[in-house]
């Protein structure tokens, strides 16, 4: 049998003990990685949220998709009644305060207009911008969608936070020109003037 001396038989227990100290702190360190990722794990974006993407792919900003504008961009009639049918506010706005009228009415849905028109949608409700869904049917030159809105009582002289009419953007030398749909932005001009339509300029001083 082999007697150790007293000093090496204290650092062979120091040993085992760092050994051990090094053991507990390898586990404790994964178990709290394990608690990290399960955390990350239950903050994933919800699927109405959307991640725009820049030329080069890269994440460029995440924007609320609200369940009826969603909807609304898909023309999807049944989800929208479905909506509509369980409470879901027909005016509610996203961040850019665009309503769900706003969007049809952007992305030329004339039929889902008329839909959300007979729900009680508000004719005149104004983006952060101070647009309201005419001026979107004037900037697209939509006369069927601005034809829709006028006859429903939409107002053809608000003015946005430029100080211009849906006139102003009815006109070919106007702003924003989305599409390059000059006959339609005639036309819609043209129904304007008829419904006492008049330029930003002839109402608030404040028009470039």
């Amino acid at each position: 049998m082999v007697i150790l001396p007293n000093d090496c038989f204290r650092e062979i227990c120091l040993l085992i003990m760092k050994y051990i100290y090094v053991i507990c702190f390898v586990s404790l360190a994964g178990c709290r990685t394990s608690d990290q990722s399960a955390s990350r794990l239950k903050q994933i974006p919800s699927p109405l949220y959307q991640e725009a993407k820049s030329q080069a792919g890269f994440a460029a900003q995440v924007v609320l998709e609200l369940p009826l504008h969603a909807a609304v961009d898909k023309g999807d009639k049944i989800a929208i009644t479905k909506y509509l049918a369980a409470g879901v506010a027909i005016d509610s706005k996203n961040q850019f305060g665009i309503t769900p009228l706003h969007t049809a009415t952007i992305k030329g849905k004339s039929e889902i207009v008329s839909m959300l028109l007979k729900h009680g949608a508000k004719l005149d409700e104004v983006s952060y911008g101070k647009q309201t869904a005419l001026h979107f049917a004037a900037l697209n030159g939509n006369a069927l969608i601005a034809e829709l809105l006028v006859d429903n009582g939409a107002s053809v002289n608000s003015i946005d936070h430029e100080n211009w009419t849906p006139l102003d953007c009815a006109l070919l030398g106007g702003k924003g020109i989305t599409f390059t749909n000059i006959n339609g932005k005639k036309a819609v001009a043209e129904l304007l003037v008829s419904n006492g339509g008049r330029k930003g300029n002839e109402i608030s001083r404040g028009h470039d």
